[in-house]
């Protein structure tokens, strides 16, 4: 800052002119002009009166000495690079600056642990590895897993023979019930062989048809012993005989077709609970698979899978991300409890806060956080504050979440935030740049008929661009060095040490 302003005065020194309530200061570039109009250094000298001639603003900006007062053309502001502009008034946002750390978001962090013991056959992935959700992480040889892979086919294959058998007794079901259905309608055996023939129905088609015909053999003695009985032809004896017959073999039967009717209804009940226990069995043992980390591809293919891969377990990356922490190597035994890998999704990061105690109750969710690092910004919001107080640092953590697409915010990283407080409207704003301290006050170089001169201002509300001016001494619309105001102090600090001398 020294070395620009030596250079800027260096741009300023042959042009300008500094007056003070002592007549002296006039600097060699502009005597020489007063000499081009031919005018010596006696005509503009004079003391007092000669200071009155230019006209007073009383006491404001000046001291015990007068007025002082800085003139330059337009010509020669611009070479200066000094900055005129009116005043007015705007927002201006207050803000603290805060200590914080680049960590990783834990919302999208996860530690990745097989789901069954087992030893470390191969290890595919490797800290720093990008990776997406599925790609293969390590191989494990459990045997828990094969056990469980087993105990999957044997249900599989369990099903396989109840549903064989319910499709069985559900055939033998429906030609049991329609073989009764016939023998309902009291066919002759003619009949009933023919209607019968085609129904598969088991040992049971023989037993009915048999008893069927016995009692149709039955009734036909019975009805000739009565008929020989009328004439005269047969015993007594003869007739209780076949009518004995008839009435046993009738019994004979109606129980068969009773036990019948009753058991093919039994059996096809029985065929259908055991499909129904065969059917959870391979539930429960796909459960027990997704249990242990299969997916259903995975279970789908154990049916199809070689022997030697009956106890082999993919331990496969959950979600996408980047490997940050690896704990598995070839050979080492690993627990159903053990967190193998760290997967960090980095396309976000927290940005961890620490507030201090004093600005705690100034800083709410919701509030705008900007944060540089080299040439790097970013920004965004509080999300979060902590109801505790930090023990060790007397601090109130706060977040902020941040986007890192482009991977360029680091964890780790500590930075410096700038959080705003507050932002309103002020009726008269200038830049931190327009401010000086000249003679022991605060003050602001306008412009005016006369030149550029100091005004004493209060200041009120400010941040690292613009700064608030209390009150009305200075009024809206007032032009106001903005830009290398420096140089107006420094040329009246040299016009001062002048008229001292």
């Amino acid at each position: 800052m020294d070395i620009q302003r030596l250079l800027l005065l260096a741009v300023l020194a042959p042009s300008l002119v500094v007056m003070n309530g002592c007549g002296g200061g006039v600097d060699a570039g502009n005597a020489q002009h007063q000499e081009d109009d031919g005018h010596g250094h006696e005509e503009t000298g004079g003391g007092h009166d000669d200071h009155d001639d230019h006209g007073g603003h009383g006491d404001e900006g000046g001291d015990e000495h007068g007025e002082e007062v800085v003139k330059l053309t337009d010509a020669q502001l611009r070479r200066a690079g000094v900055v005129i502009e009116p005043l007015g008034g705007g927002e201006i946002a207050t803000h603290i600056m805060l200590p914080a750390e680049v960590g990783l978001n834990q919302d999208a962090v996860l530690h990745v642990t097989p789901r069954v013991p087992g030893i470390v056959a191969s290890v595919e992935g490797y800290l720093g590895h990008n990776v997406e959700a599925g790609d293969l992480l390590a191989v494990l040889e459990s045997p828990e897993l094969g056990e469980a892979k087993i105990n999957y086919l044997q249900a599989i294959q369990a099903k396989i023979i109840a549903d064989a058998e319910l499709a069985r007794q559900t055939t033998i079901s429906e030609n049991t019930a329609k073989l009764l259905d016939v023998l309902r309608e009291d066919p002759s055996p003619d009949e009933l062989r023919k209607k019968a023939d085609h129904l598969r129905i088991g040992v049971n088609k023989g037993r009915l048809l048999s008893a069927y015909a016995q009692m149709k053999a039955g009734a036909a003695n019975y009805a000739r012993e009565q008929e020989l009985d009328a004439k005269g032809l047969s015993t007594q004896a003869d007739l209780l005989a076949a009518q004995e017959l008839f009435n046993s073999a009738q019994a004979e039967y109606m129980a068969a077709f009773e036990d019948v009717d009753f058991s093919f209804r039994l059996k096809l009940q029985s065929a259908q609970q055991a499909a129904m226990i065969a059917s959870s069995g391979v539930d429960n043992a796909e459960r027990r698979l997704h249990l242990l980390g299969l997916t259903q591809e995975q279970v789908e293919r154990v049916a199809t899978e070689p022997d030697t891969d009956v106890a082999r377990y993919e331990l496969t990356a959950p979600i996408r991300g980047r490997i940050v922490a690896k704990h598995i190597t070839p050979g080492e035994k690993v627990g159903a409890d053990a967190s193998v890998y760290t997967i960090a999704d980095l396309s976000t990061v927290w940005l961890n806060i620490s507030i201090y105690s004093q600005y705690a109750g100034i800083i709410e969710e919701g509030q705008h956080v900007t944060v540089h690092v080299g040439d790097r910004t970013a920004s965004g919001v509080v999300d979060y504050i902590s109801a505790i107080v930090s023990e060790s640092s007397r601090t109130v953590a706060a977040r902020v979440v941040l986007d890192n697409a482009d991977g360029s915010w680091k964890p780790g990283v500590f930075v410096t935030v700038r959080v705003e407080t507050d932002k309103s409207h002020a009726k008269r704003i200038v830049p931190v740049d327009a401010i000086q301290t000249f003679e022991g006050n605060t003050v602001v170089f306008i412009q005016d008929a006369d030149g550029i001169e100091p005004v004493k201002v209060t200041l009120g509300r400010k941040n690292d661009v613009s700064v608030e001016l209390l009150g009305d001494d200075v009024a809206i619309g007032t032009p106001i060095v903005v830009t290398n105001s420096f140089l107006m102090k420094a040329e009246l600090g040299k016009g001062s040490a002048g008229h001292d001398h």
